[in-house]
């Protein structure tokens, strides 16, 4: 599982989250199917999708969790890192 892409703060919640669908997935939905509990099908889909939302929320480009280590570190040597944005026009 290849978890780059969340900052290392996120690493251990996206972990979980991505076990958690694999198991709601590969045993709760298959089960649902097999026995023809619709109702259950759908609640577990909702679990997937609540799921896969947050994982979404979480996923940063690669870019992003670099510059996100190389803060904590400067933060970690006493320097104050700040975000600066451009003025809006």
């Amino acid at each position: 599982m290849n978890l780059d892409n969340f900052l290392k703060t996120d690493r251990d919640k996206a972990e979980r989250l991505i076990k958690s669908i694999h198991f709601l997935v590969d045993e709760l939905l298959t089960d649902a199917i097999t026995d023809q509990d619709f109702d259950g099908c759908i609640e577990i889909a909702g679990s997937i999708i609540s799921n896969s939302e947050e994982l979404k929320r979480m996923h940063r480009p690669e870019q992003v969790v670099q510059l996100h280590d190389i803060a904590t570190q400067f933060l970690s040597e006493g320097l104050n890192v700040s975000t600066i944005r451009r003025p809006i026009k």
